[in-house]
C-alpha cells in the first residue's frame, strides 16, 4: 500500500477481472507479524476517479470491503446465515468494533518481526 498507484492497479485488476465475489484478503502474518497497518490502509483505500475512468476499475464500496475482508470466505467455509445472525452481534470483535467506532483511537503499529533477519533472530531466541 506504499505505492498508491501500484495498489490501485493491483486491486483494480482483481476487482475488474476476477470480480469482487472471488477476492479474499489474506496475509503472511504468520511470518512477518501483525498485518494491522495493512488492514487499516485497506479500510480507507480507494481507487481514484481517474483510474476508475481510464482503466474501468470499480470503486471500493463498503460492500466490496466486507466481501474481501471475509464474506467471500463463506463460500469456502460455509456458515448458515442463522448462525451468523445469532452469534456475530455478541462476538467480542463486533463489540470492540462498536466501541471503537464510538471512540476511535487508531494505532498504525506493526507488531512482530518485520524482516527475515528479525524473524530468524526471534526464532533463534526460541520465540
Amino acid at each position: 500500500m506504499r505505492d498508491h498507484d501500484a495498489a490501485a492497479h493491483g486491486l483494480g485488476k482483481l476487482l475488474k477481472y476476477v470480480v469482487e465475489d472471488n477476492v479474499l484478503w489474506g496475509t503472511d502474518s504468520i511470518w512477518y507479524g501483525s498485518p494491522q497497518d495493512q488492514i487499516q490502509a485497506f479500510r480507507t483505500f480507494q481507487i481514484s476517479d481517474a483510474f476508475a475512468e481510464k482503466f474501468g476499475y470499480p470503486k471500493i464500496t463498503p460492500s466490496v470491503r466486507a466481501k474481501v475482508f471475509g464474506r467471500n470466505a463463506l463460500k469456502i467455509y460455509p456458515v448458515p446465515e442463522a448462525v451468523l445472525k445469532q452469534h456475530l452481534p455478541k462476538d467480542r470483535v463486533t463489540q470492540e468494533r462498536r466501541e471503537y467506532r464510538e471512540q476511535p483511537d487508531p494505532a498504525f503499529v506493526t507488531y512482530g518481526p518485520k524482516t527475515r533477519r528479525e524473524f530468524l533472530n526471534l526464532k533463534a531466541w526460541g520465540g
